[in-house]
Formats: C-alpha cells, structure tokens, sequence
C-alpha cells in the first residue's frame, strides 16, 4: 500500500463533525427568523404581507450552507495541500451532472433572488442543494471504517433523540414549543413580551416536532424506523438492542402522532422489497416470497373494495372526484363586456351599469343570449337570484368598494366573487389578496382526481403543463412556486383557503423536473438507482452474520423508503440533510 492510500485510510476523527451535525443537529434548529418575502411584485400576493417570519427553515439553511461551505474547504485543502487522493466512483459522474444543471437552472433563472436567498416557507436556495451533494461525497471519501460509521449514528442518535423525543411529548398533548420556556429558546429577546401571541396552527396531540410539517416526518421516521430495526437485528450487545428497541417505539409513536398515512405506506412497500432482496440469496425462499406478495396485493385489492376502511385508503390514494364534478363553479372568464361564470358547463353571463341616480342595475344572460329575469330574494341587503333552475345555486348583490367604486358580488354555493367593471380593461376580479386582476384560465391536466393523496392530486394536475417548459432547463431551485400558476382562485376558495400558495409540487421528483430540467432530474435518478442496484447485488449475498452488513441493510431499507415517501413529499431543509447523509454513508 503505497503512503498516499494509507492517508487516505486514516482519517482524523474531526472530519466527521460536519457529518454529524448535518445529520444529527441541523434537523434541532428552530428559532425566529424574520425576512422580506418579496413578493408583493406579484398580483397573488397581499400588498401588505412582505414582511414573514419563519422558525423551522431559515436558520436550518443558514447552517446547511455554513457547514456545506466548511466541507467544501476541507476537501479542498485535503487534496491540494496535504495531497491526499480523493475517492471517487462511475456513479458521481451523474452527481456532477445533476450539479451542472442546478447551477445552469439557476444562473439562467428568471428568479434568482429566490434561487439564492430561499424562498417563501420553503428555504432551499441552490447553496442548500449543492450541500447535499457535497456532503454525500464529503461521507464517501472520509468514512472508511466501520467504527467511523457506528461514531457517526451514535453521535447523531443523540440529536435525533431530541427530535423524536419532542414529537412522542407533542403527541401526549405537552408540545414544547407551547411552554413559557420553549417560546422563549425560539424567539427573539425582543419579543418575549409578546409570548402569547405566539402559536403553530396544528391540531391538538399532533407530531412535528423541530421539523415544522407533520408530513415531513413520514420522511425522517420512515428513514429511522427501518434503520433502528436492522442495528437491532445486527447487534449483538443485549444492552444496544434495549436501546434500540426503546428508539424504535417512540419513532413509531412519532409517526402515529403525524397522521401520515405516506409514511406507513412507504414503510410497508419499502419492507416488501427489502425481504424480497434478501430471501433472493435463496431460489426456494425468493419463490415463496414472490407468492406471499402476489397474494398480499390480492387480498388488499379485494379489501380495498369489500371494507369500509380499505375503501377509505383507496379513495385517499386514488382520490373520488375532479373539481369540475363536485362544485359548482367551473370556470370565469372576466371580459370587456362581461363576466362569464361557468356554472356546471351552463354559461352566465354577467354585467351590470350604473345610473345617474347611482342605482345599479345588473344583467344575466344565459349563454343562448336570452335575458334572465332576477327575483328579488332579500330586499334589505339587495340580493338578487336569477329566474333560472340551472343557476339556482347563484345569487349577486350590490356592493361599494373604496372610494365609491361599484361592485358585483355574485356568491355560488356561499362562496362570494366580488367583480368590477375598470372601464379601458372592461370586468376584473378582486381577488383574495385584495387586488383588482383580469382572471388568468388555468392550464391543468385531468390525469389525477383533484383529492387524490390528501388534495395532492389538484397539484400535480397544475405541475404536469409545466414539465414541458422545462426539458432542458429548470426555472433554478426553489422556484417552484413562481412556475406554477398562483392565480388558482377556485381551488383556494373552495378547498385550500383565500391566499394559500403552491410553494411545492408534493413530490420531489416533479419538482425536479421544474426545477432543474428532465435533463437534471435523470442525472439524478441515475444516481440513486445506480446505488440501488448496487445495494441489491451486495445484500443479497453479504454475510449477514456481521453487524456492519446489517448497518447496510439498513441504510439501503433507509434511503428506499424514503425514495418511495418523495413520491408524494418534498425535499426540504428539516429532513433531507438526514438523507443524503444516510446515502453518502450507504455508498
């Protein structure tokens, strides 16, 4: 062995701090972070709401640039001062291929003030995505022996003890960010008068610990539950596995307490492939296996259509409607001349004028042209309601708005539309953020039901027209919000609530493609399958009677599980640097 191979070997213990605070202490992170969300410029966005503050993602982002950049450094000064060789395999050359295309997606972005600082309660700016790379090669080169690896999960555990430990009290309704003391560690001195004001919209006994969004931890349970239970099996320390056991019940009791239905369901498939992985090392085994399987997936179709509550999973997977079925309004379209409102494929058309005498005096046409005659329903309060059956779930009143300006609302199904006519523009809506705006018709695809996976379905509807734009080049990390059409006023005031904002696509791989381009997102899926692959040739052959072998199984069962949980999640600054760690550690 020659001396620079030896070098290479041995690595000072200190290498590992970056390792272990991106994995184990980032994820502790949360404090008061305020900062401009810029984004007023956008007619979706209340003038007034620039100012934010954030408590789970800002700081974590700060930290995972600092430390990427300490990585960064390290490797640097390791091979072009101590001229030590740097390990690398075929597979990074798709690494470094989805690096390119995130930085070209971001220096060709349109928007690069988000692209660089983060962006509206996401925080996951291009720096933050190149750390991840860079730690998971950072992990390759300086982790070479088994007892780095045991130090590394060891000392990490302890901030992940912390994390689990905060979401099980979270889950017997004593959450620590609502204690006096709790507050005060998050919030800025100057506003510890103000303890009261502060609260998280979560439901009682509901898990998020420091990670903010309780779907994210299908994510960090469901890379901590498989890898607890193979250093469970791996061991041989009766004293390791009690500690072990002891984790495992409390991720669980985490994972109960988020309402995650992701979660279990990646555990479950995640499970499935893992046994199937290692019964292949025998013939016999894998064919038994393989009809265990099949008759699973049988009995769970059949369940899924014969119970009350396999029909309950099903319709939260698959999703029951599209929302042109189920409400009633359909489209609007705010024109010189009128406004259409599409009333389950019935067309009226409305439009209104206003006398000397101030009066206003509305018109209803059908979309035949015939005039619709209007009752009167309540006289103190001017509403009105059309003559019409097909448009019996519509009635309109007078309104003022500032600066004596008339207005239309027209409420459908109790959810009002407030129209006005703007004179060299003709009608325009007032939408919720308070702006007066012509309204945008939506691009969408019909492939998913709109409720399918808890309402994600609606969003991947939106997503899919986008991908096309983005073959090549992506709009630049975190700018998925801004490529996804905003102006979603149906949806919001029906199903998400006035100013909500699609920040992400709930699923890593579609925004990706937005993102960083087909181009980049292959690179990267390249990446990941070719440690896949990789991990299935090892596993199923490996002697599984030594504890490091279970430790791979492990982080292989980790990193597939949650591959399989981003099918419907997104990366975000809480749980992915526990990913890429886990990855760098499994390659």
């Amino acid at each position: 062995m020659s001396k620079n191979e030896y070098r290479n070997l041995k690595k000072p213990d200190r290498l590992l701090i970056p390792i272990i605070l991106m994995m184990g202490f980032i994820p502790l992170i949360v404090h008061m972070y305020s900062y401009n969300a810029n984004l007023t410029q956008f007619d979706w966005f209340p003038n007034s709401a620039d100012s934010q503050t954030d408590f789970f993602f800002a700081w974590k982002m700060i930290a995972i640039t600092v430390v990427g950049c300490v990585m960064t450094a390290i490797l640097l000064y390791r091979h072009f001062c101590k001229k030590e060789l740097l390990q690398f395999e075929n597979s990074f050359y798709c690494l470094i291929i989805y690096g390119l295309f995130v930085l070209m997606s971001a220096l060709f972005s349109t928007h690069k003030y988000w692209v660089i600082r983060g962006t509206y309660e996401l925080f996951e700016p291009v720096w933050v995505v190149c750390a991840y790379m860079i730690l998971c090669y950072y992990i390759y080169n300086f982790v070479n022996e088994e007892e780095q690896v045991k130090r590394i999960l060891q000392i990490s555990g302890i901030g992940m003890a912390v994390v689990t430990v905060i979401g099980v009290f979270q889950y017997a309704g004593l959450d620590f960010f609502k204690s006096s003391i709790g507050k005060h560690l998050i919030i800025n001195v100057e506003w510890w008068e103000k303890l009261d004001k502060l609260s998280f919209n979560f439901p009682e006994r509901t898990s998020y610990t420091t990670l903010y969004n309780p779907n994210f931890l299908s994510f960090y349970f469901g890379i901590l539950i498989p890898l607890l239970l193979c250093l469970f099996i791996g061991t041989k320390k009766m004293w390791y596995r009690f500690i072990y056991i002891i984790a495992e019940i409390l991720c669980v009791i985490c994972l109960i307490g988020s309402n995650s239905m992701t979660g279990w369901i990646a555990l479950a498939i995640g499970a499935v492939l893992v046994i199937m992985v290692l019964l292949s090392r025998r013939k016999k085994l894998l064919i038994a296996g393989a009809v265990i399987v099949a008759a699973g997936i049988i009995a769970t179709l059949v369940l899924g259509n014969t119970t009350s509550i396999g029909r309950s999973v099903r319709d939260t997977i698959i999703g029951t409607y599209h929302m042109k079925d189920r409400f009633a309004l359909n489209d609007v379209e705010t024109n010189d001349d009128n406004v259409v409102l599409n009333i389950r494929g019935n067309k009226l058309f409305v439009s209104y004028v206003t006398g000397d005498d101030g009066q206003m005096q509305i018109s209803c046409k059908d979309a035949d042209g015939n005039d619709l005659s209007m009752t009167t329903a309540d006289t103190d309060n001017n509403i009105m309601v059309p003559d019409d059956a097909r448009f019996a779930e519509v009635s309109m009143q007078y309104e003022v708005l500032g600066d004596n300006i008339p207005a239309i609302c027209v409420t459908i199904e109790g959810v009002q539309w407030t129209f006005l006519y703007t004179g060299t523009d003709g009608y325009a809506y007032l939408n919720p953020a308070g702006n007066v705006v012509k309204y945008t018709h939506l691009k969408q695809s019909n492939l998913f039901r709109d409720d399918a996976m808890s309402d994600r379905g609606h969003i991947w509807n939106k997503t899919i027209p986008l991908l096309g734009k983005h073959v090549f080049m992506g709009s630049g990390a975190n700018t998925y919000m801004f490529e996804v059409p905003q102006e979603d006023y149906i949806s919001q005031n029906y199903v998400y609530g006035a100013n909500s904002y699609d920040v992400k696509a709930h699923c890593w791989y579609l925004q990706q493609w937005v993102e960083t381009g087909l181009f980049g997102t292959l690179a990267l899926l390249a990446f990941l399958i070719w440690y896949l692959i990789q991990s299935v040739r090892i596993y199923r052959r490996v002697n599984l009677h030594e504890s490091l072998s279970w430790t791979g199984v492990g982080l292989f069962a980790a990193v597939l599980v949650y591959l399989l949980a981003a099918i419907v999640n997104d990366s975000n600054v809480c749980t992915a640097p526990v990913f890429w760690g886990m990855l760098g550690l499994g390659l």
